[in-house]
């Protein structure tokens, strides 16, 4: 007896925890979440237009599709600075320099943005195609559409 196509295993491969780690481990390495090969990376502070190995593009056609990575970067700048701030307290206990925490905090804010800007977008875009999977359709849009185009489908 076979199970119903709603109980197999496949169905949930789409939202498993090995295919998150392995879309979020290329994001975060600045490589395409969907193919794994293209680097993603034209500049520090600037992601190609699309993926020169599998043609996705990086904003997914969506005019606020970064204001997922604009929130990753606040996440992974919050995250330095607490990972810092911790680690000088407990490295210097029980003399902790609290100017130079106040201070350092300070130049930290200003600097972890721009440290963490590309790794903030490549995370933002695996998590997407993690959620929200490529289908072909999408696909054969994003390599036939140029920059300034928009998808008019929303599916949100």
């Amino acid at each position: 007896m076979t199970d119903p196509p709603s109980r197999r295993p496949a169905d949930y491969e789409e939202l498993s925890v090995s295919r998150a780690l392995r879309l979020l481990s290329r994001g975060i390495r600045l490589r395409c979440p969907h193919c794994g090969k293209g680097r993603l990376r034209e500049t520090w502070l600037k992601l190609r237009f699309s993926c020169p190995a599998c043609g996705l593009r990086t904003d997914r056609g969506e005019e606020d599709f970064f204001n997922g990575g604009m929130m990753w970067n606040i996440v992974f700048c919050e995250g330095v600075l607490l990972i810092a701030t911790v680690a000088v307290g407990i490295a210097t206990w029980p003399d902790v320099p609290w100017a130079l925490l106040q201070w350092g905090g300070i130049a930290l804010m200003v600097l972890a943005p721009f440290l963490c800007y590309p790794f903030s977008l490549g995370f933002w875009l695996a998590n997407d195609i993690w959620i929200r999977p490529v289908t072909e359709e999408e696909m054969q849009w994003h390599r036939g559409s140029g920059p300034g185009e928009f998808r008019s489908f929303r599916d949100r």
